[in-house]
């Protein structure tokens, strides 16, 4: 009986050693409760708005809808922007890097149609719509789940259709925006 209250006191003495008492949980910040998770939202920008769903607390996609009052292209003025995007979150604090890739329809020049007039024929022609790639990198910051606020750079901007195809790397502009879940 005494042998086996010493062994008792043994054993609890090593499982208390093997447990550290400062051990501290280590935590993903991609799935802390500031992310959104399994959420549709919404988010306003400085270049229109976008509709999206978090899959999980890293990974995002969505649809924008914009409206580009400065499209980089001296000839154009305006353009729409209609595509699909996926927004990856990497590990992070107080702000969150992510990487985005975007497609998009862009209808350059919008409000504006040219006319031709042959004889008593009059043909109006509207601007050819354009089918684009975006990458972006950026940062977000989220007060709680259901709000945030992020910025990224455009880094590449590929104009795959209709031909010439052009590829413009380096700084192609910046968005800034508010999200919101619900």
């Amino acid at each position: 009986m005494r042998f086996s209250a010493v062994l008792a006191v043994a054993a609890l003495a090593l499982m208390a050693y093997a447990v550290p008492s400062n051990a501290q949980m280590t935590v993903d910040k991609n799935r802390s409760y500031f992310s959104p998770d399994q959420q549709f939202g919404f988010g306003v920008n400085n270049s229109g708005l976008h509709i999206q769903y978090a899959m999980g607390p890293a990974f995002h996609i969505g649809l924008n809808l914009n409206l580009d009052f400065q499209s980089g292209n001296s000839t154009s003025e305006t353009a729409y922007n209609f595509g699909p995007y996926a927004k990856f979150l990497f590990s992070g604090d107080v702000i969150k890097p992510y990487a985005m890739a975007s497609v998009g329809v862009i209808q350059p020049n919008s409000g504006r149609f040219d006319y031709l007039k042959d004889g008593d024929t009059v043909t109006v022609a509207l601007p050819k719509s354009e089918f684009r790639l975006y990458l972006a990198l950026g940062g977000e910051h989220f007060f709680n789940q259901n709000v945030g606020v992020y910025g990224h750079v455009n880094l590449l901007d590929a104009k795959l259709s209709p031909s010439p195809s052009v590829v413009k790397a380096g700084l192609r502009g910046g968005v800034v925006g508010v999200e919101f879940f619900f």
